[in-house]
């Protein structure tokens, strides 16, 4: 898979499961992943996902997101919670989709990390660099979070963590 795909994927599987998400058949997608600790990260999370019935990934995904300040899918509120820095922040967001012509049709504030991951998708290689540069370390906090609280989820950005350093900031560390 393609680095644009493995985003695409794990934005869809950090979004509220339905019906739809839930019937996905992406694990052959990940066979041929030849990093092993992304394989493993992301093959262990979609074993959780698909043995999982639906109405206790949905009650698992409202608990550990949406009834949780410190794992919830905004980047910037771990960092800035609602100070005014965190407006800012926002506004900045807006306006780098903007100039990306990537329009904002979701309720979802612009740091909400699935929304996020599906314009970097999209984004050109300069924009992605240095938007999952910026986000990495909210990121791993959130990361860390899901670990202490021995969540599925945290296997799911693991592997998103393995995407940004070896295939999206390579670039930047050589």
């Amino acid at each position: 898979m393609e680095t644009q795909d493995l985003l695409k994927l794990i934005s869809l599987l950090l979004q509220y499961p339905d019906e739809e998400i839930h019937s996905l058949d992406w694990q052959s997608d990940i066979a041929n992943i030849g990093e092993a600790k992304l394989f493993e990260s992301l093959n262990t999370f979609g074993k959780y996902f698909h043995q999982t019935p639906l109405v206790l990934l949905q009650e698992n995904y409202v608990n550990t997101f949406d009834f949780n300040d410190k794992t919830n899918l905004y980047l910037t509120y771990s960092k800035l919670g609602d100070e005014k820095e965190r407006g800012q922040a926002l506004a900045e967001l807006k306006e780098i989709y903007a100039y990306a012509g990537f329009e904002l049709d979701s309720s979802e504030l612009p740091d909400y990390l699935p929304l996020l991951l599906e314009f970097v998708s999209h984004a050109d290689e300069k924009i992605r660099t240095d938007l999952m540069g910026r986000f990495r370390g909210s990121i791993d906090h959130t990361r860390q979070m899901l670990a202490e609280k021995e969540s599925p989820y945290a296997d799911l950005l693991k592997g998103l963590l393995i995407i940004i350093d070896h295939f999206i900031l390579k670039e930047v560390l050589l």
